[in-house]
């Protein structure tokens, strides 16, 4: 018998090792890790009044989001008038909505965030008010540093508060964009009064001064007048027209985003608030009116961008004006 070389029994070897490793990997199955259950929101579950309930958090949000991306219809008397979310600069934060919707584990409504420009919906009230009168319209503020009144015309036209609140309802939520109760024509009374017009508040940072106009005799007056202080050289009020959109009694005061207020602590109501007892905030770069324990500081150049009023004189103030009152600052 002739023996084999040993060269030739490690390759044989070698070839049955190998062979062995392949079979082996052959057998080896993969088993791909089970996907994971996709969270789904419970039952009655809503976001700005959209339901949701079974949805996945992607659907949900295509959901909301299409509800908001419809228009605003409002009707005055047989006419449909639009309203786009891009002519308001509405802005909606859907995904947190949803995100926090989709995780609830009972049913409930989840607001929407919401932010738009005031100045804009005001525009749009204007606009619609135009285009729907019958030759009447009601006396109005013209807006500016000595604010006049433009006198009314006999006629009928909607009322224009109505149409206001329906767009505000509208924007937060979208099941109103599609149809609300239609607002009738009616005989307008062209007099300029207080009941009808309102307050004008206007603030002269070179006085330091806020005057509050008011229509009397068909004119517009000045019937109040208040010192305060303004914002400081590194802080300046900044100029132009404004709204009133918040009112608080005994304010929290929160540090804002300044480099100024970074190691401050929130401050509760109480006599060493930086806002006193009332506070009236405007519709943009988070400015308001405000009482001030400061008092000293009143007639100058002093604040961080705000109006700082004595007390008793944001107390008074606050009890004449209300959300939607113009504010002029120049």
């Amino acid at each position: 018998m002739r023996l084999r070389h040993p060269a030739s029994l490690l390759a044989l070897t070698l070839t049955l090792f190998v062979g062995a490793a392949s079979a082996s990997a052959q057998d080896t199955t993969t088993v791909p890790a089970p996907a994971p259950t996709p969270v789904i929101a419970v039952a009655g579950s809503l976001v700005a009044g959209v339901d949701i309930s079974g949805m996945d958090a992607a659907t949900a949000l295509t959901t909301v989001n299409a509800a908001f991306a419809q228009q605003i219809m409002i009707t005055i008397d047989t006419r449909v008038f639009k309203v786009r979310s891009s002519q308001l600069e509405a802005v909606y934060d859907t995904q947190t909505a949803v995100t926090e919707a989709v995780a609830r584990t009972v049913g409930g409504n989840t607001p929407v965030t919401t932010k738009y420009n005031e100045t804009k919906l005001k525009d749009q009230v204007k606009r619609i008010l135009r285009l729907s009168s019958d030759k009447g319209s009601v006396s109005a503020w013209v807006i500016r540093a000595k604010p006049m009144i433009k006198p009314g015309k006999a006629g009928s036209a909607p009322n224009g508060k109505l149409v206001e609140n329906q767009i505000r309802a509208a924007i937060r939520q979208p099941l109103l964009r599609a149809q609300q109760e239609a607002i009738p024509l009616v005989k307008v009374n062209p007099s300029a009064t207080l009941e009808q017009l309102g307050y004008v508040v206007v603030v002269s940072k070179g006085e330091r001064l806020v005057r509050l106009y008011a229509p009397v005799a068909g004119k517009a007056k000045a019937v109040l007048k208040f010192k305060v202080a303004v914002g400081a050289p590194s802080f300046p009020t900044p100029a132009g027209k404004f709204t009133i959109v918040i009112m608080e009694k005994d304010p929290w005061w929160n540090p804002p985003d300044s480099d100024w207020a970074k190691d401050s602590e929130p401050v509760p109501p109480g006599p060493g608030n930086p806002l006193g007892t009332r506070w009236m905030g405007l519709d943009r770069d988070n400015i308001g009116l405000h009482g001030t324990p400061d008092s000293g500081s009143l007639g100058s150049y002093a604040s961080h961008g705000c109006i700082r009023m004595f007390i008793p004189s944001a107390e008074k103030l606050y009890s004449l004006v209300d959300v939607g009152t113009p504010v002029v600052i120049f």
